[in-house]
């Protein structure tokens, strides 16, 4: 019983920690609602497939941490049935990934929105560069276009 009890409390930390990565993803979300209105950008359905994109590897990562978890909690597991060893099962390296994820949210949340207007006219820059460079070849600059959309669509 002991045991069962164990699996059950390490289960409900694990969906604690899940659950703490998503309300971090979700003030993300909020804080850049609130930096876009301030720029006066239309919010679009672009930002928010992003935050879902961002979840989505999120929780790719997070899942495999708990398959590295649930390994060395069954060595734990077996050193503790068989041989006596009193470690206790614990997920510490799905813990160790929402501790990451939680800090990547937090520095997000802080970054001012003047640094994020600073980082878009800085790509601006570099595709008016690539155009310059290549003012005299249409194929050339439509490619640098292209390339300059694709690059912001995550493509």
């Amino acid at each position: 019983m002991k045991e069962l009890n164990e699996i059950f409390i390490v289960a409900w930390i694990v969906f604690g920690l899940y659950m703490l990565v998503f309300f971090a993803a979700m003030a993300d979300l909020c804080s850049g609602i609130r930096k876009a209105k301030l720029r006066g950008e239309v919010r679009s359905s672009y930002g928010f497939k992003r935050t879902v994109d961002k979840l989505a590897r999120y929780y790719n990562l997070l899942i495999a941490l708990t398959v590295v978890d649930c390994m060395q909690m069954a060595g734990i597991w077996y050193l503790d049935i068989f041989y006596g060893y009193h470690i206790p099962i614990f997920p510490v390296v799905t813990m160790i990934g929402a501790i990451g994820l939680g800090i990547i949210e937090v520095k997000s949340i802080f970054e001012k929105a003047e640094d994020k207007v600073r980082s878009d006219y800085q790509q601006v820059l570099m595709l008016a560069g690539e155009i310059a460079k290549h003012r005299t070849d249409p194929e050339e600059i439509a490619k640098a276009v292209v390339d300059y959309i694709n690059k912001g669509s995550g493509k």
